[in-house]
């Protein structure tokens, strides 16, 4: 027998062996085969009858005593490939157990018990109005052997987890499984309590942090249908589910969801095909679904569940402007006294507050009064950004850090200057403001291993008075002390200039004043503004989602841009910067242009250089009624002919820089 098996390597495409006649193969199974001077665990992808048998072929070494995949997963394999334009060699790999096979398959001969992870009885759930008609909705419209996509559109604070809890236990009852998909390692921990408090046993959890023995075990009860239910983060969609029956993408919104590194995937969007593939319902939930999301509600594409009131009818936090003085800037604060009369209030009756900044470090512009120059990174076109409990200057996008000392003109030493605000020179004024009070800092540069979950539930057992934090702490937390939140400056374009920077930026307050006020009526959301007239804060003092939804809908409708066409961005990148230019135009002319696919560039990218390799963009527009992707997929091909270059390709982008 012939087959064609598929590689876990950047190739896109299977090759050809011959099974020899003592193995029993079938489409589906692990083999390990030789290829070059290695040995691989391929997959059999398909069976090659009509090979010429007179091309000498190598034969495969052993069968791996590992479950095949299904047809459907195969299916999901090609299908994940061709839309998102990767080497399918490396999506299989995906589903690889990264360890090997051989260590996992040792390891699982000793594993027998999963008593643990069995769901022995289910707590019962007092659910309000509210909660109880977005329960029977579900129900009503999820067919659990038939694919279907509801959001669950529920306020923050609405207890949209216990809702989805009441459909879980339908589906455990008939003995399939679970899924349900997190954006942060942090939440995983936090979901994971209240899961084992109402299920009465443990959770299994996903995610890179988890140790390598408790993965093997995972890995067995997932394929032996011994664990019923997996909380993961993006890589928990390739494990070996065998009957899997429901997919919960929590905090559909966050762009965590999305892989920008390596293979370049979202992983919201693939847990969906999958579904469409393997037939079985999937439920989007959150307070600020994506411009995408929202539009297929409106098509009748997917259904929408909405949530309007708060768990136990809290009301929403009072949201108020306050507007930054002259006076306060020109003395180098960024808090203002207003603010501050408010934040005394809420400390005094023992409350938590959050001040929230999403920038990084101390100061994000340091300039030498000497030589009037800027502190630019040598490997990216962009400012170095002043650390100073590091004392270093560092850049954010290829880790480049230095001291501050630098020698300027007459040899003299650099005589730097400081400008613009990081969370760092906050947490000054606010220790200057509150000695006294316990504060903690919730920043990417300033967290260490497990930092973050220790930070979390500090905060959650009131610990602490006072937090400093990035837009880490908007994630989808449960803080039942916090009831005022500041945030710094309403004003920033928290994600640059790009086409979904108003439904990002909305997205984040929106949800970090979520976190406010759930156990208690008298909470306030702080928008500190230097503009008058900041559209984006004049939406969030509206407290109207839809109208807010459908106004953006309205502007890219008008600009055709996503949801109404669909976008493939190619970033081409190299160490020559003409090369890059001219690899460019060529690879421009070689992509598809039709009435339905429109080219546009290339063009400098905005950070133009990163890593020391010069970067030009080119965008591919398309209608949504057709799938460009097996035409685009040739040229992908022939870009393996451009040498010194790196062709990077972004199916629905999110980040435009």
């Amino acid at each position: 027998m012939i087959v064609n098996i598929l590689l876990p390597l950047n190739l896109n495409k299977p090759f050809t062996y011959v099974v020899p006649k003592k193995f029993n193969i079938s489409v589906g199974d692990f083999v390990e085969v030789p290829f070059l001077s290695k040995k691989y665990i391929g997959l059999v992808y398909s069976k090659n009858p009509k090979f010429k048998k007179s091309i000498k072929l190598k034969n495969v070494g052993r069968k791996i005593s590992i479950p095949p995949l299904k047809a459907e997963v195969i299916k999901f394999i090609k299908e994940f490939a061709l839309y998102n334009l990767q080497p399918i060699g490396l999506v299989y790999k995906l589903f690889l157990y990264k360890k090997g096979f051989d260590s996992l398959d040792k390891s699982l001969k000793k594993i027998q018990s999963f008593d643990e992870y069995k769901i022995n009885s289910i707590k019962e759930i007092n659910y309000n109005i509210d909660q109880k008609k977005a329960v029977n909705s579900l129900k009503k419209k999820i067919n659990y052997n038939h694919f279907s996509v509801s959001l669950l559109h529920g306020v923050t604070g609405s207890g949209k987890t216990l809702i989805y809890i009441d459909v879980i236990k339908d589906v455990i009852v008939k003995n399939k499984q679970v899924l349900i998909l997190l954006p942060e390692k942090a939440l995983t921990e936090q979901i994971s309590r209240r899961f084992e408090e109402l299920f009465k046993n443990k959770c299994a959890i996903w995610h890179s942090g988890i140790k390598d023995k408790i993965k093997k075990k995972i890995w067995k009860g997932v394929f032996k249908n011994k664990i019923n239910i997996v909380i993961g983060a993006r890589s928990s969609i390739f494990l070996p589910f065998q009957n899997l029956g429901l997919a919960i993408i929590d905090e559909e919104h966050d762009m965590s969801y999305k892989q920008e590194e390596g293979l370049v995937y979202n992983a919201r969007d693939m847990v969906i095909l999958m579904a469409s593939i393997l037939k079985f319902p999937i439920i989007l939930a959150t307070a600020t679904p994506t411009i995408e999301t929202y539009y297929n509600t409106l098509k009748d594409k997917y259904n929408h569940i909405i949530v309007s009131k708060r768990f136990n009818d809290m009301k929403f936090p009072e949201t108020k402007k306050i507007k930054i003085t002259k006076g306060e800037l020109s003395q180098n604060k960024f808090i203002s006294e207003e603010t501050i009369s408010y934040t005394n209030q809420y400390l005094n009756k023992g409350k938590q507050v959050l001040f929230f900044l999403n920038r990084r470090g101390f100061a994000t512009y340091v300039m030498c009064y000497n030589c009037n120059k800027r502190a630019v990174c040598p490997n990216c076109n962009i400012g170095l950004v002043y650390h100073r409990l590091q004392r270093k200057i560092m850049c954010h996008y290829c880790d480049f850090e230095s001291s501050l000392h630098r020698k300027c003109i007459d040899s003299k030493n650099c005589d730097f200057k400081f400008y613009g605000i990081g969370v760092e020179k906050l947490l000054d004024e606010i220790k200057l403001i509150y000695p006294e009070k316990k504060i903690i800092v919730i920043s990417s540069d300033l967290l260490k291993n497990d930092d973050l979950t220790d930070k979390i539930q500090k905060i959650e057992n009131n610990e602490v008075d006072i937090i400093v934090a990035t837009q880490m702490i908007s994630k989808g937390f449960n803080f039942p002390s916090l009831n005022c939140i500041v945030v710094v400056n309403a004003d920033n374009s928290f994600f640059g200039s790009d086409i979904r920077s108003t439904e990002k930026n909305y997205q984040l307050l929106h949800q970090l004043s979520g976190r406010a006020g759930r156990f208690d009526d008298n909470s306030i959301f702080i928008l500190q503004t230097y503009e008058e007239n900041n559209k984006l804060v004049k939406a969030l003092l509206d407290r109207d989602i839809h109208k807010f939804y459908n106004e953006e809908l309205d502007f890219r409708r008008q600009s055709d841009l996503p949801p109404f066409s669909k976008l493939i961005s190619l970033i081409i990148s190299g160490p020559n910067q003409f090369l890059v230019q001219k690899n460019s135009i060529l690879i421009k002319n070689l992509l598809p242009q039709s009435n339905n696919i429109k080219v546009y560039g290339p063009v400098t990218a905005p950070i133009s250089k990163i890593k020391s390799n010069f970067r030009s963009r080119i965008l591919i527009k398309y209608d949504r009624s057709i799938r460009p992707q097996i035409l685009i997929k040739e040229t992908v091909d022939k870009m393996k002919e451009f040498k010194n270059i790196k062709v990077d390709i972004d199916v629905d982008p999110i980040n435009f820089m």
